[in-house]
């Protein structure tokens, strides 16, 4: 097995993670907190890989504290959410080709062949025993110093391997653009891993599938959609 070259904590990410989190009551009647009871929830944080399993806990210990009466159903519902939608996204990447401009038109042509729009379920919610989970990402790879790879071959074996990874691993895609410098992914992850770790886990199991090394940036990009996009969710709360 080949080491990993790529490690979470070495690298400088850029991300744009926004979740939306629901519970249930057991009893009928949510509570009706005040507006400093509010302001404490508000101040408590939680990193998105850690939201399903410690969120309700602290929302629980919230309103004990304040006295305020509440059980939490067991189901909860965690939905990624975005500033652009599925349906936007996935257009964005079917487009990267055609928004480039190569001196050779048959090259450009070429591409095309790395470049796939899927009818998936990846906008299906993953069920499991604690609830529903929506999880759709979008991941940016970037070959390491903006390298242009112009062998059509190795970005075909490239463009194989994200699909081969994406199924062993459990992860739906819905869109996918190997580019020369750059590869976009749309997909859907499994609820067990952080987006760090499955941006982190296509850098690995490229390099040991095309057995090559450094062939990404240390960094990455990874932001959350959704349905629906961030303009609705600010509608409703105005």
């Amino acid at each position: 097995m080949r080491d990993q070259h790529y490690h979470a904590g070495d690298a400088s990410p850029a991300f744009s993670l926004r979740w939306a989190w629901t519970g249930w009551p057991s009893a009928d009647v949510f509570p009706n907190p005040s507006s400093i009871d509010w302001k404490l929830l508000e101040s408590l944080s939680v990193v998105p890989s850690m939201i399903v399993a410690r969120l309700k806990g602290r929302l629980d210990h919230a309103f004990r504290t304040k006295g305020i009466p509440l059980k939490f159903s067991r189901k909860v519902a965690l939905r990624s959410l975005g500033e652009n939608t599925q349906a936007g996204v996935d257009q964005y990447i079917a487009n990267q080709v055609d928004k480039e401009q190569f001196v050779d038109d048959r090259f450009g042509a070429s591409l095309k062949e790395f470049t796939r729009v899927w009818q998936s379920r990846a906008a299906d919610p993953l069920e499991v025993n604690s609830g529903r989970y929506w999880y759709q990402l979008h991941l940016v790879l970037v070959v390491d110093k903006r390298h242009r790879i112009v062998d059509l071959s190795f970005l075909g074996k490239m463009f194989e391997s994200f699909q081969e990874i994406a199924i062993d691993a459990g992860y739906e895609l819905s869109a996918l653009s190997v580019m020369p410098d750059h590869t976009h992914v749309a997909l859907r992850g499994v609820v067990s891993q952080s987006p760090e770790a499955i941006a982190v886990q296509f850098q690995n199991g490229i390099e040991s599938h095309l057995r090559v090394n450094s062939l990404w940036q240390p960094s990455y990009y990874v932001g959350t959609f959704g349905a629906y996009n961030m303009k609705v969710v600010r509608t409703n709360r105005e």
